[in-house]
């Protein structure tokens, strides 16, 4: 009896082990052929205008979502005449940007001067070529700052500008 709870025993932990062995191994497998690839964004060119700015008239929070891609050649013409022209980019990265990030959703924050806490303000939609646009009054001085969170396939990006509001 005890020679038979021995053995069950032993070949518990060897199967425990066994399988402990063989799980990270096949969460290997699984990730390999499933690769997450997250494509670089940017916000370029976000202001807020006027600043500073008067209290509770209008200011305008603008910008534009870009995607990074990598440069490649473009070809054109047809059969002999064929020109590889270069896509204008960064010498040190090879990378390039463009504005191809339409429909994307854009979440506005502000957070007063001297202050810790983000407060939500409002969400915009980027437009075809990833400009987005909005007015909005301004009471206090402070940081606006805009969120792309991301989508599928694409990294997520942020941008700041402080404002000062006068009386």
């Amino acid at each position: 009896m005890m020679r038979r709870l021995a053995t069950a025993l032993a070949a518990a932990t060897l199967s425990v082990s066994a399988l402990a062995i063989a799980a990270p191994a096949q969460a290997a497998a699984a990730t390999a052929g499933h690769p997450q690839y997250d494509t670089t964004t940017r916000i370029v060119g976000f202001h807020a205008d006027p600043n500073p700015v008067r209290r509770h008239h209008k200011i305008s929070l603008a910008g534009q979502l870009q995607i990074e891609e990598e440069c490649t050649p473009s070809e054109r013409g047809r059969g002999a005449d064929v020109t590889t022209v270069h896509v204008p980019c960064d010498e040190r990265t090879r990378r390039t940007w463009n504005g191809n990030a339409g429909g994307q959703k854009i979440v506005v924050l502000f957070r007063v001067a001297g202050k810790h806490k983000w407060h939500y303000v409002e969400s915009i939609g980027t437009g075809p070529d990833g400009r987005f646009y909005t007015e909005l009054p301004a009471r206090v001085s402070g940081t606006w700052r805009v969120i792309f969170e991301g989508a599928r396939g694409l990294s997520g990006a942020e941008a700041r500008d402080w404002v000062k509001v006068y009386h």
